[in-house]
């Protein structure tokens, strides 16, 4: 490190005197640099833009790629409170990861490089997804980044904890080999598109009835058309300095020999019990194939009791149709990556008209 110094000299009482001879000078300073010390982080950060995946502890479909090698496809798995992989012997030297969470055994993955084959998984790959649900409990995301780490709260390697750290774009992992133990650190972004529906009782309502929902479904249409239950998807995936996404392309496709989604939809969340609504809104959250949709058709199923708990209604259906362009200002179609948010209260037929067939028989309105 080079460091010019231009110096300047206050006078000093004691050396008052005519007699003082100065000169100007300029002087150029090096110093040898500091070995940089580095402080242990006792905590992973999460990179920015990121955020610990909402399903939980799902399991990850993966690919060990590396270049002119037939890919090996397994899975990470949570069991206990550790993670493992039925992929026997993780190749040495430098590999690609690529895949996707959850896994599913429905679910056919196939993975090439960019050009169709197995030459160059260092530049990115090509991914096929076959019958895929087009409605989901969870959270569908592909791997966009993947690094290895020398421990559970360090990624990248341990000669610089600067360097070689998870990205978006970098799909590199080297192992570490058997006798110390790999870690594995993945970014994933959406594939899919999200519903939140908060659902509340009427205040009023709830004075006079309990509500327990049971399951939710969605049906899904592009204009006219109804949705089908499965999609293929093909991902084009490249590597990139990490200031763009690796997300080349995306394409949804639903083959005639898929059935369409009948009229009560997928379910995407159950409590065979009953889950009692409040008067406070409660979040349940699905998620759907998002590629021309314009419609949201969501069937709500719930049980209706009176105040001492007696059955009044067993099953009761309420199915609404949301249309975006009813919803959102300037958005026709839904889009992946987004959440969509519903606020929806369950209140009686007539509220200010009650009778006992109306507490009996509520209906669900959106907010």
């Amino acid at each position: 490190m080079g460091l010019m110094v231009l110096m300047g000299c206050s006078a000093d009482s004691e050396l008052e005197t005519s007699e003082m001879k100065t000169a100007a000078v300029e002087v150029v300073s090096y110093a040898r640099w500091f070995d940089e010390a580095y402080g242990t982080n006792r905590a992973w950060a999460i990179p920015s833009g990121y955020t610990a995946y909402e399903g939980g502890d799902q399991p990850i479909s993966i690919a060990f790629t590396q270049n002119n090698q037939t890919p090996q496809i397994g899975s990470f798995f949570k069991s206990g409170d550790k993670w493992r992989t039925n992929i026997e012997t993780i190749p040495s030297g430098t590999s690609y990861l690529y895949g996707y969470i959850p896994e599913l055994p429905a679910i056919r993955y196939s993975i090439t490089d960019r050009d169709g084959a197995n030459a160059a998984y260092n530049g990115g790959a090509i991914m096929t997804l076959q019958n895929v649900p087009t409605v989901m409990p969870n959270d569908l995301c592909v791997v966009i980044g993947a690094k290895h780490g020398y421990d559970k709260e360090h990624d990248g390697d341990n000669t610089d904890p600067r360097t070689n750290r998870l990205r978006q774009g970098d799909f590199s992992f080297t192992a570490a080999g058997s006798a110390t133990g790999n870690y594995v650190f993945l970014l994933f972004d959406h594939l899919y598109a999200a519903l939140r529906i908060r659902m509340r009782m009427h205040d009023d309502y709830a004075a006079l009835r309990t509500i327990k929902l049971k399951s939710l479904q969605l049906g899904t249409m592009a204009d006219a058309s109804t949705t089908r239950q499965k999609t293929d998807i093909t991902i084009s995936l490249q590597t990139t300095d990490g200031s763009v996404s690796p997300i080349t392309g995306i394409t949804y496709a639903q083959p005639d020999t898929y059935p369409v989604i009948d009229g009560t939809g997928l379910e995407f969340w159950s409590d065979p019990a009953g889950t009692a609504l409040t008067t406070d809104f409660q979040p349940f959250i699905g998620h759907f194939m998002p590629t021309g949709i314009t419609k949201l058709i969501l069937t709500s199923t719930y049980d209706v009791y009176d105040r001492k708990g007696n059955l009044i209604r067993l099953n009761c259906k309420a199915t609404n149709t949301m249309a975006l362009k009813d919803m959102l200002t300037d958005q026709t179609v839904t889009e992946r990556g987004k959440r969509y948010t519903i606020n929806m209260t369950i209140q009686p037929t007539y509220l200010y008209m009650l009778s006992e067939p109306d507490l009996d028989n509520p209906t669900v309105i959106i907010n």
